[in-house]
């Protein structure tokens, strides 16, 4: 990325942000509304968590400004309004991203293989071929999610999942517009269906998506900025 472009986002950041400040609402996919410790209340809720969050280094607006390819968005609807998150560690493609109120998220090649700190999390997830599939305009993959049982136990589910291309449109990043190509990725056995959706850039890459979680957080969506 080019300097200049660097500096032009920066400076929408600002102008998003202060937008925000003046209306109070989130509008589009990404959103901005909850960036920078203006509220969350996560799991339980409540002034403290607030507070923390608010309080919590490293994820002020200076913060994300400064280094916009270090942060994105993620949203948990049963935790709350879209926060930021930051990358803590990048190995050859493995990514794994620290959201403002404390849980984290990894990814690999924009596809979700773990969680943590979310309660029900998904422990890790193997979904091979999803990527060709994807680039291939669809296919059948088959969907492997490790959970941690009453006894914490590691116990495996596995689902079929069909992909599906759903053509062009366009998409809210909170900070620009794109024209991004939309997949759905329906999955089921015979106790649970969901359905993880994927947006790509022309250069093939996830730049939103909303991806199962388990069945009691359900979905996490995340963004680029």
């Amino acid at each position: 990325m080019t300097r200049m472009a660097h500096t032009t986002r920066a400076a929408l950041y600002g102008a998003a942000l202060l937008a925000l400040s003046a209306c109070g609402s989130a509008g589009g996919q990404g959103g901005l509304l909850s960036i920078a410790g203006t509220l969350i209340p996560g799991k339980g809720g409540g002034a403290g968590m607030r507070d923390a969050a608010a309080a919590r280094p490293g994820y002020t607006p200076q913060d994300i400004a400064a280094n916009l390819d270090g942060f994105i968005f993620v949203t948990v609807p049963t935790m709350g309004p879209t926060i930021p998150a930051r990358r803590i560690a990048d190995n050859a493609g493995h990514q794994t991203w620290d959201a403002q109120v404390g849980f984290t998220v990894s990814f690999r090649d924009g596809i979700m293989v773990a969680t943590r700190g979310l309660g029900d999390d998904l422990m890790g997830a193997d979904a091979p071929g999803l990527r060709a599939a994807l680039e291939a305009g669809g296919g059948a993959v088959v969907r492997r999610h490790d959970y941690l049982d009453g006894q914490d136990q590691v116990v495996t589910e596995s689902y079929d999942c069909t992909v599906t291309a759903e053509g062009v449109e366009e998409i809210d990043l909170g900070l620009s517009k794109i024209m991004a190509a939309r997949f759905a990725e329906d999955c089921g056995n015979a106790a649970v269906i969901f359905e993880n959706l994927y947006w790509l850039d022309t250069a093939g890459n996830v730049v939103s998506s909303r991806q199962y979680v388990s069945r009691t957080v359900a979905y996490l969506r995340a963004n680029r900025l």
